[in-house]
């Protein structure tokens, strides 16, 4: 199942390229490279022994971050992923919190929404000092399986200058004694999806975000060093790179497509009928631009070999400086739940029409109709979360979540 003979591939590849140095434009530049608390040499040992999960696979649990809690209320969206059939609901704190899930007034929203499933909680006290965001999707690790069916976490390169966000692996190594592997590529969590056969998808962010040297250490690497890495760390058969989004600022493969199964992938599909409801036209512009590009990934991928079925997307809003990419893709899906973002008013009267509503507001009913119909199609048992104050800052339920396999 795993790419067992990589390892040496790497190891091999690693000596050639130790004469390289810092002016190889085409592969691995430095032979040390960013680990975090680890080693290449920790890395390659791991190398070809686990492969990344895909989604729908059996999760013994799923990580948040406190901020979704304490900041966003989301503590409906969290009762939902409780009752989802998982063993355990991880919640990151900063190193500073004092107190219990039972007993802190910050959770008292969530102890009331879940009931009795609040003994399924447990707060992972961050080990590094500084704030964290909501993201989980983005800086916790990757959850994947050896051969065997043990858990090991993949643990990527985050942005600099979120280094609390960016320590949770190592966090929850260290609490949990789970597994780790430290991956020197940086690439979030929602720009990567995977099949159970080892097929991954990913946009251009990912070569955008290892092209340069954020610090000393740092690989830079083009997308065939790219794809090495996923090969031998998360047991990639094949890695597609696709172009990113433009103008959506992420530029993240969750915000637009998503797998239900090994063979069928949901694509955004921006329609004629939303694209009439635009009254300036730069937004126009850009609105068909990405239009466009939904368009041609679909092809993308359906030359891939999957079937595509495309779902409908509220129009991207550009008014008042502001940017907004409402999507129904950015879902997760847990233990076959599938708990999906819905946009009911604009958070702000900076995003909104002069009634106070999204301008594509009539279409949004149809709109969920179809979504829930495409899903539950798919086998899927369904859930709404209200999601536009996430989703004004950037993302929304996938963005929020990350399964950790059983």
């Amino acid at each position: 199942m795993f790419n067992k003979s990589f390892a040496l591939a790497l190891a091999t590849v690693l000596s050639l390229l130790s004469a390289c140095g810092s002016n190889n434009k085409n592969g691995l530049s430095n032979l040390d490279g960013h680990f975090e608390s680890s080693s290449a040499a920790a890395l390659n040992k791991a190398t070809g022994g686990q492969r990344a999960t895909a989604e729908w696979e059996p999760s013994r649990g799923v990580i948040l971050s406190a901020p979704l809690i304490t900041s966003f209320n989301k503590t409906q969206m969290a009762a939902a992923i409780a009752d989802s059939g998982i063993d355990k609901l991880w919640i990151l704190v900063p190193s500073n919190f004092r107190g219990t899930v039972e007993t802190s007034p910050s959770f008292a929203g969530l102890r009331q929404a879940l009931g009795s499933n609040l003994s399924k909680v447990e707060l992972i006290r961050q080990q590094l000092t500084g704030s964290l965001t909501v993201w989980s999707r983005d800086w916790a690790p990757q959850g994947a399986l050896t051969a065997s069916g043990d858990l090991r976490l993949l643990d990527f390169n985050y942005f600099p200058g979120r280094d609390a966000d960016d320590y949770t692996g190592q966090s929850m190594e260290h609490v949990l004694n789970f597994p780790r592997v430290s991956v020197p590529i940086y690439n979030e969590g929602g720009n990567f999806m995977t099949t159970t056969d080892g097929n991954c998808l990913m946009t251009s962010r990912v070569t955008d975000g290892n092209g340069t040297k954020e610090r000393a250490d740092d690989i830079v690497m083009d997308a065939e060093g790219v794809k090495s890495y996923y090969e031998g760390a998360a047991g990639c058969k094949t890695v597609n790179i696709l172009p990113r989004m433009p103008y959506e600022g992420t530029g993240h493969i969750d915000m637009w497509a998503k797998f239900l199964d090994n063979k069928t992938v949901i694509v955004n599909e921006l329609r004629d009928e939303d694209l009439s409801l635009y009254t300036n036209a730069q937004a126009l512009a850009r609105a068909k631009v990405i239009k466009k590009y939904f368009d041609a990934r679909a092809a993308d991928i359906k030359a891939l070999g999957y079937t595509v079925i495309r779902i409908p997307v509220p129009g991207a809003i550009f008014q008042n400086g502001q940017e907004v990419y409402r999507s129904y893709t950015n879902s997760l899906a847990v233990n076959g739940n599938i708990i999906v973002p819905r946009y009911v008013a604009p958070n702000t009267p900076d995003v909104a029409a002069d009634n106070g509503l999204y301008f594509d507001q009539s279409l949004l009913p149809k709109y969920e109709e179809e979504v829930r119909s495409v899903y539950e199609k798919a086998g899927y048992k369904f859930t709404w979360v209200v999601s536009d104050d996430l989703i004004y800052v950037g993302g929304a339920v996938h963005c929020t979540t990350m399964q950790v396999p059983r």
